[in-house]
């Protein structure tokens, strides 16, 4: 049985790379204890990975992605950065008032958030008409991340842009 635990454990976070520990925890119906111990066995089995990016631990299976697409997805796991991330993904940049109206987050919660974004260089800032505006800096990046792992990001926005890029 513990075999069997142990490679749905493997299996899932091939499928879903970048998902934190509750994440997996909700999805795999697993007590912590037990999540634990087999993400402990993997660890050390040299099986998977996890990336601490902003005080959450993020899990990848080992030797598949390189530093920038392991942020990328962290990233995308977040609900508020993906939700960001998704505002941008028609290439336009856009300001961060039209980024607050549309999100309906607080400006202190938007700043945080792109400044993370901004720091890791999955977004970058450019100078618009009126101000300073945010765009997705590596486009090709995030569309093959999102397109191979599309079954992983359940949001109908996403499936949307994605039949879009694929056709």
């Amino acid at each position: 049985m513990e075999p069997d635990r142990r490679n749905e454990i493997l299996n899932f976070v091939k499928a879903n790379p970048g998902y934190y520990f509750r994440e997996l925890q909700r999805s795999l119906k697993l007590p912590t204890g037990v999540l634990q111990y087999h993400l402990n066995n993997l660890i050390k089995d040299g099986e998977i990975i996890y990336e601490e990016l902003n005080g959450t631990k993020c899990y990848f299976p080992a030797k598949s992605f390189s530093r920038q697409q392991i942020i990328i997805l962290s990233h995308l796991r977040n609900h508020i950065r993906n939700k960001i991330m998704r505002m941008l993904l028609s290439g336009n940049a856009m300001s961060p008032s039209e980024l607050i109206k549309n999100l309906k987050i607080s400006a202190p919660t938007l700043s945080y958030h792109l400044s993370l974004l901004t720091q890791d260089n999955v977004l970058e800032r450019v100078q618009m008409e009126k101000g300073i505006g945010y765009r997705i800096k590596d486009m090709e990046s995030m569309k093959g991340l999102i397109i191979e792992y599309r079954e992983s990001f359940i949001d109908k926005l996403v499936q949307d842009f994605i039949e879009i890029w694929t056709k």
